[in-house]
């Protein structure tokens, strides 16, 4: 890509042969009588007709914060304004209507759960851009894969590479992600076989949904194994922390002790659901005239070695896993 080549720059640069933009219409009211402004000017409305029409018989900041959080519910449901900017908004609003201090706001934006959420994103991304789960669950799934094709351990490993890639980042992330590696598996099986008989069509089709109903379920269920496998475990802990400042706080390797072997008997009775419901005794023979270890060792040649950023992602990625 263009960013990759280091002789680009990095900000745009005005090029004087093209021609200009033209110029902006001349301001009018009418102009400004638009769905969205009036959107935007929803919020403070909002604001402002519960400060003045809405009484409680405790303090006044009660009454504030339930107006700024209708201001920003006006802003995130219309989308107004930049989702970037709904989020910060408390962060200048309630220091406005003397809610909380800006000192304290800023401190709850920058906590250590948020911190630790924000660093899986990044991960994410990096894990994305560099093909780095593709390889992986190419990896996994070859060494399940068998000669000839076993539908129920292809299934377990694409399964369990969803499971264990969503350990460490956020399964909404993880299910968007290796849906595309599930997919383009499932992309060398034929709609309709060539010789025209369902009987080889039903096998393939439940396989797939097998493999679809797998990755689906198998993120959620990985999410469950640690802190930062889903956004409501660190909710619960950020929860336990503010609640219980005295107790021990919820810690990355409590929870995976809690978790892990509950989320891995979740995910073997899917499995063997999964199996029982959509892998029959004669989906072996259907698969394997279309998908075997020659299929996958091609998908892998096609990725070549590993780049240097591959494995200093995969490194970032060990030494997160290892600082649990």
């Amino acid at each position: 890509m263009a960013y990759d080549d280091p002789k680009t720059s990095l900000l745009p640069v005005n090029d004087r042969s093209q021609p200009s933009s033209p110029p902006p219409p001349p301001f009018s009211l009418k102009s400004m009588a638009t769905l969205k402004n009036f959107c935007i000017l929803s919020g403070p409305l909002l604001c402002a007709v519960i400060c003045l029409c809405v009484t409680f018989d405790g303090p006044t900041t009660s009454r504030n914060m339930l107006a700024v959080t209708a201001w920003v519910f006006a802003w995130w449901l219309t989308e107004a304004v930049p989702m970037p900017i709904t989020s910060i908004a408390p962060l200048f609003l309630f220091p406005l209507f003397g809610i909380a201090s800006a000192d304290g706001v800023a401190r709850s934006y920058m906590d250590d759960v948020v911190t630790l959420l924000l660093g899986s994103f990044m991960l994410v991304l990096a894990v994305e851009r560099y093909n780095v789960h593709r390889r992986l669950a190419l990896n996994i799934t070859l060494r399940f894969c068998g000669e000839p094709v076993s539908p129920p351990f292809l299934l377990l490993g694409i399964c369990s590479t969803t499971a264990f890639v969503s350990m460490w980042m956020h399964n909404v992330a993880c299910a968007v992600m290796m849906m595309p590696v599930a997919t383009g598996i499932l992309q060398r099986l034929p709609v309709n076989p060539t010789d025209g008989s369902t009987r080889a069509a039903t096998p393939i089709n439940n396989f797939c949904r097998a493999v679809v109903l797998g990755v689906t379920y198998a993120a959620p269920i990985g999410g469950m194994s640690t802190l930062t496998g889903t956004g409501v475990n660190l909710i619960l802990a950020a929860i336990w922390k503010s609640s219980f400042p005295e107790a021990k706080p919820i810690s990355f390797n409590t929870w995976f002790f809690f978790g892990f072997p509950l989320a891995l008997l979740i995910f073997l009775a899917l499995w063997v659901i999964l199996c029982l419901l959509y892998l029959s005794k004669g989906s072996s023979m259907a698969l394997a005239a279309y998908l075997d270890k020659a299929h996958l060792k091609r998908e892998l040649d096609i990725l070549g070695p590993m780049a240097f950023a591959e494995k200093m992602v995969l490194a970032v990625f060990g030494v997160k896993c290892r600082r649990r």
